[in-house]
């Protein structure tokens, strides 16, 4: 079958720019709210720590650290709502009729929600929370907030002795929070109502299963060094600097998001069928 039944330039152009003509004011008001929500809450968050952030380095990291997650929280749940037309029924059926092949459907959904959002997400991110560290007022007892340093993303990669993450460690949780993105996305597309609570639910019982499972082997092979819920895995070094575990888990970061990518294409695939 020829490429172009697959993917079109021109087709997939006309895709997105229909896309943005229907919904450019909910994307507008999505990143203008985002900023807003992330500056007024940053800033209330900020001010109650100032006094711990301006005594100790460590709590600079920690609590930048702390806001930056519940970002990511609100980013998850724009890419866990891709596809919204799949949540009814109606919208369902004139969604796959829409011109377009399964492959241009995926592709605009992954360009939008995590292509183009993500990276101006992240740069809303950094202007909202400079901002609200830029808004914070002596305390009471006279300490001045300008000896908070600015928010920049290295704060998140950086350990409290001042050292950056290893290598391996940068790679698991970038990779990490991207492959746990794509899994929203696809949830997406396998849940038909409430998809995004359903796939969050369901990645909570797959690692406590995952945990489980593994519990349960280390009691069968390894009776006498396993105690309780704890686990006995053998590890062995790899490089001086990482492990079989850690391999292991960066290996999962790096590779699983395209299990998701195309977990997602077939199973709209199926849905089109």
């Amino acid at each position: 079958m020829p490429f172009s039944n697959h993917f079109n330039i021109k087709r997939f152009g006309r895709l997105f720019r229909q896309d943005l003509l229907i919904n450019k004011t909910k994307y507008g008001l999505t990143i203008i709210g985002l900023g807003l929500i992330t500056y007024i809450l940053g800033y209330m968050f900020l001010n109650s720590s100032k006094e711990s952030m301006i005594k100790h380095d460590y709590s600079v990291f920690q609590n930048y650290t702390i806001c930056f997650a519940f970002f990511m929280m609100a980013v998850a749940v724009i890419i866990g709502s891709a596809f919204p037309d799949l949540s009814n029924k109606i919208k369902t059926s004139s969604y796959l009729l829409n011109p377009g092949s399964t492959l241009e459907k995926i592709l605009l959904q992954f360009l939008i929600r995590i292509g183009i959002f993500v990276p101006i997400a992240l740069t809303v991110f950094w202007i909202a929370i400079r901002l609200a560290k830029a808004s914070l007022i002596p305390s009471e007892s006279g300490l001045n907030p300008a000896l908070i340093p600015y928010f920049d993303y290295v704060f998140l990669i950086t350990k409290s002795n001042h050292k950056i993450w290893d290598t391996w460690q940068t790679v698991f949780v970038i990779f990490g929070l991207f492959s746990y993105g794509m899994y929203l996305f696809a949830g997406a597309t396998y849940f038909k109502g409430y998809a995004l609570i359903k796939t969050v639910i369901t990645s909570v019982v797959l690692l406590f299963a995952s945990i489980t499972f593994s519990v349960v082997l280390s009691h069968i092979f390894y009776p006498q060094e396993t105690k309780g819920f704890n686990s006995k895995l053998n590890e062995f070094a790899i490089t001086d600097r990482i492990d079989s575990i850690e391999l292991s888990l960066v290996l999962l970061s790096l590779l699983s998001w395209l299990f998701f990518l195309a977990f997602a294409y077939f199973k709209l695939k199926e849905k089109e069928v």
